[in-house]
């Protein structure tokens, strides 16, 4: 999705040719490994770095072969179970680096008493060979928050680029799609001499355990999805972001003092929508690339942008009211804060793979035109799918189609995990995609925003009980409230 692609830019990197990181000389299906240690709080997890030769566009009987790396963490149990697979969103993100963080290395410890643990860097990401990121020189320019067309522009233009680059090292660029991930996902398992696999995504990685289930199913013994993604969810409804709003809204207004001074949050949005659509605002910050300062152009499309990147997260909520009220009051202090993290997060590089992955899964046409619609009324537009993911010359005829984007049907038991203050992935929306499974059972985490499920130690004992067979259908569980930020009194500017 394209909220966790854009962060994944403050993580680019810049890779080494293709040439020098193909699979070379090994054969198909051939699995090889080497130690690998994580120093993750103070303590050393050992593990093995694993890599697989998988044809790179196996819909081309001479495509060439590529590294998919994972690591694996041996079984705590006395008798363990079928592996458990995680996989991570983005598309873009490295299970096998975010393990090196403390809150999900405790998930992956938890998970080692079912079975042996997968981390699994997907086709393009992190230690598997190509690595589709590529580190792009430039600063953005300063009316990326001002000027959508512009921006649009400006990104197609370090997508096209990036494309370009790995197309002349001789990657075949319509392989990297969701299909050929979940086919990954079956090798590794063939690789690994075992029956069965157990499956953990979130976020994207969700929109990947789908595919693993329409395409391999009978290899699945059960899954688990943490903020679901389905086949037709790749690009969003406005909509869910106009709920979103109204929803914090609500909360705000019932605060003692932000609702006396602050009675509707969405209301006072709209004001200031509508006043930098006429007058767009003008921040300074540092420009990090350069340790220069730079002065910033935000409009109503820009603070859409901004808006939509922590609408789901709750670290971030609690300021929001305050964010609203001192720019309704012409102060523009808390919005350069936000603009500034996500001017240098965004210039940071171009990660193909997302953009492949993304753009690859598309929408059917019923869905593109309930967004059409829908737009014109949200308050935030069409912000959540923004920017588009079409590289002229690059994207055509990668689309995997309104098959792939159909329901799944399963008898696989699945657990599906939302939270109820998640933006990007509703709870609505795993209520879709369940109609057609078999067995699920859908847990909704209270005052959970789209990173505050999985690590949650109460919930992982729960996904290990789900994962033993164990019926988790009664189990509840809620954060507390969002604290708020008080309103500041407002600066002039």
């Amino acid at each position: 999705m394209r909220t966790a692609f854009l962060t994944i830019l403050a993580c680019a990197f810049l890779v080494h040719s293709y040439a020098q990181e193909a699979a070379g000389q090994r054969k198909e299906g051939e699995v090889w490994f080497e130690p690998y240690k994580f120093a993750v709080d103070g303590k050393t997890v050992e593990g093995e770095l694993g890599r697989l030769a998988v044809r790179e566009n196996r819909a081309k009987p001479d495509s060439r072969l590529i590294e998919v790396a994972f690591v694996r963490l041996k079984s705590t149990a006395e008798r363990p179970g079928f592996p458990v697979v995680y996989l991570d969103g983005g598309p873009g993100s490295s299970a096998i680096s975010i393990a090196r963080v403390p809150d999900y290395m405790r998930v992956f410890e938890k998970l080692r008493e079912i079975g042996d643990v997968i981390l699994l860097d997907q086709r393009g990401v992190g230690l598997s060979k190509p690595n589709l990121t590529r580190i792009t020189p430039e600063s953005l320019p300063p009316d990326i928050f001002g000027d959508k067309a512009k921006a649009q522009g400006e990104f197609t233009k370090r997508f096209k680029e990036g494309a370009e680059y790995f197309r002349s090292q001789g990657i075949d660029l319509s392989g990297y799609n969701t299909r050929e991930s979940a086919h990954d996902v079956d090798d590794i398992r063939k690789a690994l001499g075992v029956p069965k696999v157990n499956l953990v995504g979130f976020s994207y990685g969700t929109h990947l355990t789908f595919a693993c289930l329409r395409y391999h199913s009978p290899n699945i013994h059960r899954a688990a999805v943490f903020g679901s993604e389905g086949p037709d969810h790749t690009e969003k409804l406005p909509s869910t972001s106009d709920e979103a709003v109204r929803r914090l809204a609500k909360i705000a207004s019932a605060d003692k003092e932000i609702g006396l001074k602050v009675p509707d949050l969405y209301v006072t949005l709209k004001r200031v929508m509508d006043r930098l659509a006429k007058e767009p605002a003008k921040v300074t910050v540092n420009d990090r690339r350069k340790n220069q300062p730079v002065e910033l152009t935000i409009n109503d499309y820009g603070l859409s942008f901004l808006i939509r990147m922590d609408l789901g997260d709750t670290n971030d909520l609690p300021i929001f009211p305050a964010w609203f009220y001192t720019m309704d009051n012409g102060d523009y202090s808390i919005l350069a804060r936000f603009a500034e993290r996500r001017y240098n997060q965004f210039g940071g590089g171009a990660p193909i793979m997302s953009v492949m992955m993304d753009g690859a899964s598309g929408a059917t046409a019923a869905r593109r035109r309930q967004i059409e619609r829908e737009a014109k009324t949200s308050i935030l537009s069409d912000a959540m799918n923004f920017p588009s993911f079409f590289v002229p010359g690059i994207s055509e005829g990668t689309d995997l189609g309104d098959e792939f984007r159909g329901p799944v049907k399963t008898d696989v038991p699945t657990l599906f995990v939302s939270g109820d203050l998640d933006n990007n992935t509703q709870p609505f929306q795993a209520e879709e995609i369940r109609k057609t499974f078999k067995t699920s059972t859908h847990i909704i985490i209270g005052n959970a925003g789209h990173e505050s499920t999985l690590v949650v130690p109460e919930v992982q004992h729960a996904l290990v009980d789900f994962l033993n067979g164990k019926d988790v259908s009664d189990f509840k569980f809620s954060h507390p409230p969002l604290k708020f930020v008080q309103l500041p009194e407002p600066k002039k500017q």
